[in-house]
């Protein structure tokens, strides 16, 4: 994984198509191989007993949009994953959605998994489907002039002033709609110290922080790591009047660390993978990732052009699994946009049911660093953009300091559309992408650069308001 922030750095990830001679595991990290099972026979689990697997909250989602309870829910066979650990296996991560595993092995013990009658003796990664889908058509309504909203100065924004006000947000906030009773949930590299600085102690006080997980060490301890998910963290959910105030300030947040800042292999995949599948049945609304997939420690499986179709990738498609449960995605579309080799948007901001954010600056003009679409198969990427050169967010050392990259424009730009969703909380995940998009100062002529351009989040609002009638 690459984290688009201050190191303006492109990171895209593809597809990865595990072809040729038949193995029971492809490797995803030095002493990890990822391992698919065979099936998900006698796993004691049934689509008709599903509040053993998920929580009331996420069946709740999935009966507001009458999404089913498929095979695709039901947890992997332990007895499988037992096994395994009892010829010495140790189990790093598993994964429901694609009936697989990784362990962490010498590669001395390899040979044994293909002795394995519940082991798939030809491991090879699949897309999706196919990537052919026509280009977005978005409509307007008319007569959307008309203010709906006050103009009320609910906040002091602080620094965060001019990347809230570029996107309209502080009229939602004004209205109330502050990202209150919004659970999203944020796939970082670690949120240092995030439990003891100022932007979030109402966030802690008021028990917003609904639960952590550390999916790099297997552990719940997310605080002691990376500072950048607590840079992401804060271009929502701050709330440091007169010093800072996100986007959401009253939002409800999962923390998971699904990235390795130190390395870059696929293992991270598999992390976000996890992340995705834990925030689904903890019954997120929301999921925001700043982070993405191409050149690894091991170059020989980096992602290339071809694979950039939204289809490919382990997280691309692991998106649009989440998004088809009826979870929100938003994902920074990548700092290569002055790479001479990879200028264009990195997985999985190429999926197609997620929000890709670009960058602009603080006078709307595209940051030189933001990724470029389309993608391969010519859909409008990135989506939208908003502010993410010289960005507030809470730093470190418990001062607001400023960094560049999409990965704090997707955030400010994710707790917009939490306040959007609780002011339509029966707007189903793709009218409210849509009218984000709509909401575009360029909705009527993307272009690769800017996407749908920088939305106006009343105009949005008032999108949505329409369809009401």
């Amino acid at each position: 994984m690459k984290l688009f922030g201050k190191v303006l750095i492109s990171a895209l990830v593809s597809a990865f198509m595990f072809a040729g001679s038949a193995q029971a595991q492809f490797k995803v990290a030095p002493g990890k191989y990822a391992v698919k099972f065979t099936d998900k026979n006698g796993n004691g689990y049934s689509v008709d007993r599903p509040q053993e697997f998920l929580s009331q909250k996420a069946l709740d989602r999935r009966a507001k949009w009458n999404i089913g309870i498929t095979e695709q829910d039901l947890p992997v066979n332990m007895a499988y994953v037992d096994s395994l650990k009892s010829l010495g296996f140790r189990v790093h991560c598993i994964s429901k959605w694609y009936n697989s595993c990784v362990v962490v092995c010498d590669s001395t013990m390899l040979d044994t998994l293909s002795t394995l009658s519940f082991v798939d003796a030809g491991y090879v990664w699949i897309k999706h489907r196919e990537a052919q889908r026509q280009p977005l058509q978005l409509t307007r309504p008319k007569k959307l002039k008309k203010p709906v909203l006050q103009d009320k100065h609910v906040y002091n924004y602080g620094d965060g002033d001019n990347q809230a006000k570029m996107l309209n947000v502080h009229k939602l906030h004004g209205a109330g709609f502050t990202g209150k009773g919004v659970t999203i949930a944020i796939l970082d590299a670690g949120f240092y110290k995030a439990n003891e600085l100022s932007s979030f102690k109402p966030l802690f006080k008021e028990g917003r922080v609904l639960g952590v997980h550390d999916f790099v060490d297997g552990d719940s301890t997310v605080f002691d790591s990376d500072n950048h998910g607590m840079n992401v963290l804060s271009c929502i959910a701050a709330n440091w009047r007169g010093k800072l105030v996100g986007t959401a300030p009253d939002a409800s947040v999962y923390l998971f660390r699904t990235e390795d800042a130190a390395t870059e292999n696929i293992v991270e995949e598999f992390n976000f993978v996890s992340g995705a599948e834990l925030a689904d049945s903890l019954g997120v609304d929301m999921m925001h990732a700043s982070l993405g997939y191409q050149k690894f420690d091991d170059t020989s499986v980096n992602y290339t052009r071809e694979d950039n179709d939204g289809n490919t990738t382990i997280a691309s498609v692991a998106c649009d699994i989440a998004a088809s449960k009826g979870i929100v995605i938003t994902i920074s579309a990548g700092n290569g946009g002055d790479s001479s080799t990879f200028p264009w948007i990195t997985s999985p901001a190429d999926a197609d049911s997620v929000l890709a954010v670009g960058a602009v600056d603080k006078d709307r003009k595209l940051a030189y660093f933001s990724s470029r679409g389309p993608t391969l198969d010519g859909r409008v990427k990135p989506d939208v953009c908003a502010q993410g050169m010289f960005s507030a967010v809470q730093g470190a050392s418990d001062r607001i300091t400023r960094s560049s990259g999409t990965s704090f424009a997707g955030p400010i730009l994710a707790g917009c559309v939490m306040c959007l969703m609780q002011a339509h909380p029966n707007a189903p995940v793709v009218e409210i992408l849509n009218a984000v998009r709509a909401s575009g100062h360029q909705w009527d002529n993307p272009d690769a650069d800017y996407g749908y351009g920088i939305p106006d989040f009343e105009i949005a609002h008032k999108i949505l308001l329409k369809k009401k009638l």
